[in-house]
């Protein structure tokens, strides 16, 4: 299987990518500059050099891509322009290209502002935004929205949930990593959205629901 990862380098991006290479998985990953491809290549991916905001970099990556996951981010630095139209830029090509399935890094409070904080209000409206314009399109899809990231060791447990049903949590990037792994490669995942906090129960286990 061949998946695309924009965001390959960042800080959830390069842990995914890993997991997907040690799964066997042929694994491409957008990368905005050239510094980066180290990262890259010392996960176990292809670096390509492409930018979320200019269609026009992304279509030749994603010509054989089975499945794409969106796990760039801005940083908070331009959450309409990244976030949200970068995003949608991606969903697009994948349509364009016949992706089979696409995977969204969102988070836990996207589209429902007022369940975060005021400083995260923009960049939450924006992630909204883009689950919104994917849960419309034509593309299969599964939307992930974990709570807060840390760089816990992770325990490969974790609690999933649907809107507001989860109380605000932590989850290791690791384990992140690894819950989008699963929802990219498994057999029979496709429209369906969770959030994902720490919990107590093996990854695999908690989204059995899912198939």
């Amino acid at each position: 299987m061949q998946i695309v990862v924009a965001g390959a380098a960042g800080a959830v991006g390069n842990k995914l990518v890993s997991e997907l290479a040690s799964g066997g998985h042929s694994v491409v990953g957008l990368v905005h500059s050239q510094d980066k491809f180290t990262q890259v290549e010392e996960a176990g991916g292809m670096p390509v050099l492409a930018d979320v905001t200019d269609k026009s970099t992304l279509e030749d990556p994603l010509s054989d891509a089975d499945v794409v996951v969106f796990a760039a981010g801005s940083g908070g630095n331009a959450v309409d322009e990244v976030d949200r139209d970068g995003a949608i830029n991606l969903i697009d090509v994948a349509n364009e290209q016949g992706v089979d399935r696409f995977v969204m890094l969102s988070s836990m409070a996207a589209g429902e502002p007022e369940r975060g904080p005021d400083s995260l209000r923009d960049y939450l409206v924006a992630k909204g935004e883009a689950d919104d314009y994917l849960q419309s399109s034509d593309i299969e899809y599964v939307i992930v929205k974990p709570a807060s990231l840390t760089d816990d060791g992770g325990a490969g447990e974790i609690q999933v949930g649907a809107g507001d049903s989860l109380p605000s949590g932590k989850i290791a990037r690791s384990d992140v990593a690894k819950t989008l792994s699963f929802c990219a490669t498994a057999e029979g995942i496709r429209d369906i959205t969770f959030e994902v906090i720490e919990g107590d129960e093996p990854i695999t286990d908690a989204l059995a629901f899912t198939a």
